[in-house]
């Protein structure tokens, strides 16, 4: 993933007394086409490590067939550039489908990354309140930002000219993805004028129990800090005392196509479509939770070193993010579905948890890092709210109207989530033998050194590589989102073959002696071949140039030029090897922060990994996930290869140098 070294202020202009956007994202190269041979050829490469001798042949041939000049794939070629120049992003619906709103699978653990801000600490109630009130008034002045069109540019740093698209940022506050039978659907805020005053609203959740709360109106403008604070105190207050309650939250933890058919029956009634377009519509959902037990991780007993809240350790905080629990716990004072859940424990434990369709990480992370420094610079506060709160009306409790059918269907849901959450094997792994510190000083980047830690890890656990993916931003371009950097290269499989040889005892006369079977010189040959295929493979991503995206468009261009109904494709996209190459056993992503905050996801594969790492000066942050129902994963195991990979490599590099 690329840095952002440089910003600049998004310029506008007025015209005609009215103020209009004049956006550098207009300005924006639209994502090409790549050749349709060049994306052939890397595929045929990138999946040499994966495939027999057999499966290769019969690869190429399916290629020759595909590519030549008989073949469709040209054909296809002249469709998607035809696509190219009607649209913004040619790609985007295509992958948008692919990645998110066309996945039927549970968005905890399986889409929804969490969160993990540093502990806070709370002594009362009102220290509660009043962060939370500091939170939301935060997002309220980034909204004001983002309205005035203020947000600064990003840049890449390795052409400090070049603007990065800043869309993803205009899509965190107020959207919401919506369950739907065979494909969801986003509910996208209208962007507003310039300088305009909309009302807003947030929706608090406590104790299972939906509050709306309007924080900004367009008669009386926005509720300041002490009367934010004071509806909180009076939800605090009020959620305790609350009996049977109906766990709504848990509908949106569902398979997705039995969550949206649930949906339809509960908008038949009046107040519940209220409620639902309450909750979608807001600016985010707040969820006020009651701390995780210690043995709620009984798996880890040791922990990481790093946060606690209390005696919890980092992984025991990562699960309250990432899906809180369960139905025992926090599962059901959560709404998934919405892209914004701030979470804020009792005991200090505070983060987020967020759905991935509208933006990636980098967009939220700057967000809610520039909130935390905003909070940090303000003064302690222990002070009750002044008495001139009391005007304010109460927060309105959402009341649900349910037939016992529908409790039936929350309760299955219930069940289907706290069996998903049961089988997540997740950890969080504190590297702290070096950071991008040493690795820089050899030369190195960061992300191409860790991601080729992992795929040694893999292999030395395995015997193989795996297909793996990595984001790569392609922000470069008008609506750019993601394609994938793909490490399980050639070169990779050559080198940690010979990282991974074990050495060889021979005896000479009464001495033992150790050599390797592959000399570090040679291994740090291969090591520079390695370096400069992963650097390549990443330059090639963020220009546009990677294969992934291209393959997705003509398979769906496939489909949709196809004469008959039932919409045959190429065997290239029917192949075992196509399937291979799309089973991420490996799902990996650098997720960097300024502040000592980390963020993880859970696997994408029922016998796959997901690694996402944040590097630190002399420290590295790993959140690796697993399932336990898989006899061929661990992320305890896992954890102590990579330590173990890590720490070779840095005597081989400290060698060279």
């Amino acid at each position: 993933m690329e840095e952002i070294l440089k910003k600049g202020n998004l310029p506008y202009k007025e015209e005609g007394g009215e103020t209009k956007l004049f956006s550098l994202a207009t300005k924006l190269p639209k994502l090409p086409v790549p050749p349709l041979e060049q994306t052939l050829a890397k595929y045929e490469k990138t999946m040499r490590p994966l495939l027999n001798e057999k499966e290769r042949e019969k690869l190429k041939q399916l290629i020759e067939n595909f590519g030549g000049p008989g073949g469709l794939g040209p054909r296809l070629q002249l469709y998607l550039l035809d696509q190219q120049q009607k649209l913004d992003n040619w790609a985007y619906d295509y992958w948008l489908k692919d990645m998110y709103l066309g996945n039927p699978a549970a968005l905890p653990v399986n889409s929804n990354p969490g969160m993990v801000f540093p502990p806070r600490k709370f002594t009362t109630v009102l220290d509660v309140a009043r962060f939370t009130a500091r939170l939301i008034e935060a997002a309220l002045d980034y909204k004001t930002i983002l309205d005035r069109r203020a947000l600064p540019i990003e840049r890449t740093p390795r052409d400090p000219i070049q603007p990065l698209c800043m869309s993803q940022y205009y899509r965190v506050l107020g959207s919401c993805r919506i369950p739907g039978i065979k494909v969801d659907t986003q509910y996208l805020p209208e962007t507003q004028m310039i300088n305009s005053q909309t009302a807003e609203h947030v929706i608090v959740l406590c104790r299972n129990v939906f509050y709306c709360v309007p924080v900004q109106a367009v008669d009386r403008g926005r509720l300041n800090e002490d009367e934010i604070c004071s509806q909180l105190l009076y939800i605090l207050d009020d959620a305790p005392y609350l009996s049977n309650t109906v766990p709504v939250g848990l509908l949106t933890g569902w398979k997705r196509p039995l969550w949206a058919e649930m949906r339809e029956i509960l908008i038949r009634d009046g107040r519940n479509l209220r409620n639902l377009d309450l909750i979608e519509k807001s600016l985010l959902v707040v969820c006020l939770d009651e701390p995780l037990p210690i043995s709620f991780n009984s798996r880890f007993p040791k922990g990481s070193k790093g946060h606690t809240a209390g005696s919890r350790d980092e992984t025991n905080l990562a699960l309250q993010m990432l899906h809180g629990g369960g139905t025992k716990y926090n599962s059901a004072n959560r709404w998934f579905d919405k892209t914004l859940q701030l979470i804020i424990s009792g005991d200090g434990a505070c983060g987020l948890c967020y759905e991935h369709s509208p933006a990636e990480g980098i967009a939220l992370i700057q967000m809610v890092e520039k909130m935390l420094k905003d909070i940090n610079s303000l003064p302690t506060s222990n002070e009750v709210p002044s008495s001139s709160t009391s005007h304010l009306p109460q927060p309105e409790r959402l009341e649900w109207s349910l037939e016992s059918d529908e409790h039936k269907k929350i309760e299955e849901a219930g069940v289907f989530l706290d069996n998903l959450l049961k089988d997540l094997d997740f950890c969080v792994y504190r590297f702290t033998g070096y950071g991008k510190d040493f690795i820089k000083s050899c030369k190195v980047s960061p992300d191409a050194y860790i991601q080729l830690a992992l795929q040694l890890t893999y292999y030395k656990l395995h015997g193989k590589l795996t297909a793996t993916y990595e984001s790569a931003s392609t922000r470069r371009f008008l609506y750019g989102r993601v394609d994938c950097i793909r490490s399980a290269s050639p070169e990779a499989l050559e080198w940690v073959m010979a990282m991974a040889q074990p050495k060889e005892d021979d005896e000479l006369g009464s001495k033992k002696v150790t050599f390797h079977l592959v000399s570090d010189e040679v291994k740090l040959q291969l090591w520079n071949k390695v370096i400069a295929q992963q650097t390549s493979e990443m330059l090639s991503n963020i220009t546009g140039q990677g294969i992934d995206i291209h393959l997705l468009g003509l398979r769906e261009a496939a489909k949709e030029t196809s004469p008959t109904a039932a919409h045959q494709l190429p065997e290239i996209f029917t192949d075992h090897s196509y399937q291979l190459a799309n089973k991420f056993l490996l799902s990996t992503s650098q997720v960097a922060t300024s502040s000592d905050s980390f963020m993880g996801y859970g696997p994408v594969d029922p016998d796959g990994y997901g690694a996402s790492y944040n590097p630190k000066s002399d420290s590295i942050v790993f959140c690796l996930s697993a399932f336990w129902s898989s006899e061929l994963t661990s992320t305890s195991k896992f954890a102590t290869a990579l330590e173990e990979s890590l720490n070779l490599m840095q005597a081989l590099l400290s060698k060279r140098k």
